[in-house]
């Protein structure tokens, strides 16, 4: 049984900096630590600050991804290596450790990391969570990399190096973690389009799902796939999903690539919370363990309760993105992962139809 069974949770919504240099990483850490310090001022369940009693405590603050560091879409291999890569764990992460053990909470965010079990210059996108020992608790090496933009690998990519390392059990690749404030798990940005790998986390009792950060236009009308997105994964794993957004990226790309738009849902897909604009804000909501519990009792549209397992597993029995594209070096190049490979598979194999007129860059 966990210790807070209500309780309030916060997603940050930061101004970042892209790291020029590693004196970024300081500037953006400096702004987090302080966010942290006042988080309890913008909770209408807390009060001025975390010492006052209240009956939903703040006991859980999750960061977007890359709240460290930012990013940018074509930053080179060697400036990922020189200038944004940290540790986990690490100098930036024993100063969070410290605010969750000062204040009692969880702290979760999304760093580009480089990993103890693999070197020769591989690096992962991993969501961590700090307990309010000041442990890391919990971490997942994003699966679904953008492969447009990100030079991180993914376990899959890797795939069998991964197995021989950690295993090849759901939770080897997802994994789920009991604590004081319920079963967490992680997503990140990307992986939100693939409802499989919230599901994973379904499967297995998450009671909260943080996933953390889209960019425009997938935000703003007419779109509103980030706001889509997060409603469904709660409201189909029967789970609160908490989603810290940037406010603004200051680099090249424009300020409000990604315009707020933080959220909270609860297990029905109802909106708790939401930011609806940009700029530096937090939002927060109660989360309720002990309704969501009884709420997973009812039959109706207990939808993990109701997978057709047998008849599913025939989706996945044929190979579509190919495992191990980089089992033996990273890729020090975004055209080193070949995007059209499957399409043209597709195709070929009459699954897709291909258009009358093929645009010139495609050749089959």
């Amino acid at each position: 049984m966990s210790k807070y069974d209500i309780f309030t949770a916060v997603a940050v919504q930061p101004e970042i900096k892209a790291v020029e240099d590693r004196s970024d990483i300081k500037k953006n850490l400096k702004r987090t630590l302080e966010l942290i310090d006042v988080a309890p001022q913008i909770s209408l369940t807390a009060r001025s600050n975390y010492n006052e009693p209240c009956y939903a405590p703040i006991k859980l603050i999750a960061f977007p991804e890359f709240f460290l560091q930012g990013h940018e879409a074509d930053w080179s291999y060697q400036h990922y290596l020189d200038n944004v890569l940290i540790e986990l764990p690490g100098e930036e992460t024993e100063q969070l450790a410290r605010k969750a053990k000062e204040y009692d909470v969880y702290i979760a965010g999304c760093a580009l990391v480089r990993d103890e079990w693999i070197k020769d210059g591989y690096f992962w996108n991993i969501h961590f969570i700090i307990d309010p020992k000041g442990e890391i608790i919990h971490k997942y090496r994003k699966l679904t990399v953008a492969t447009h933009y990100e030079l991180s690998v993914s376990p899959h990519d890797v795939y069998d190096r991964y197995v021989a390392e950690f295993g090849d059990s759901l939770s080897s690749f997802f994994p789920v973690t009991e604590t004081d404030i319920g079963k967490i798990g992680t997503i990140t940005c990307m992986d939100g389009h693939f409802p499989e790998n919230s599901r994973a986390l379904g499967i297995q009792g998450a009671e909260i799902i943080l996933h953390p950060v889209l960019v425009e236009p997938l935000l703003s009308p007419p779109y509103e796939i980030w706001q889509m997105m997060n409603r469904m994964r709660g409201y189909e794993n029967v789970a609160y999903v908490v989603s810290a957004s940037w406010g603004a990226i200051y680099g090249k790309r424009p300020k409000y690539f990604t315009p707020g738009k933080a959220m909270i849902s609860d297990f029905n897909g109802k909106l708790l919370a939401y930011a609806d604009y940009p700029g530096e804000m937090m939002v927060s909501a109660v989360i309720n363990l002990e309704e969501l519990r009884r709420r997973r009792l009812d039959p109706s549209r207990n939808y993990p309760t109701m997978l057709r397992n047998e008849i599913y597993r025939k989706i996945y029995e044929k190979e579509v993105y190919p495992a191990n594209l980089f089992s033996k070096f990273p890729p020090h190049t975004r055209v080193e992962r070949d995007s059209m490979a499957t399409i043209k598979k597709f195709i070929a194999e009459g699954i897709f139809t291909a258009p009358e007129k093929m645009p010139s860059y495609i050749n089959i």
